[in-house]
């Protein structure tokens, strides 16, 4: 659900970029550069959350319990 949500959020951001580039020939560099931005924090964050599960022993590549 997560992906799902982040790809149509992407999907309706360039497509909101190339209407304002048709409609004003330019588009907001900035509003890009920190929107990029932010989905380079947000993977950061998910890599500290996953190496934090992984050193505490919690999740690894198999989650599966062993009997």
């Amino acid at each position: 659900m997560i992906l799902l949500a982040i790809g149509l959020f992407a999907l309706v951001f360039i497509a909101a970029m190339i209407v304002t580039f048709w409609v004003k020939g330019a588009v907001p560099d900035t509003l890009i550069q920190y929107t990029l931005g932010a989905g380079g924090v947000e993977a950061l964050l998910l890599a500290g959350i996953k190496i934090t599960k992984v050193r505490a022993g919690e999740g690894g590549e198999n989650d599966e319990e062993v009997p």
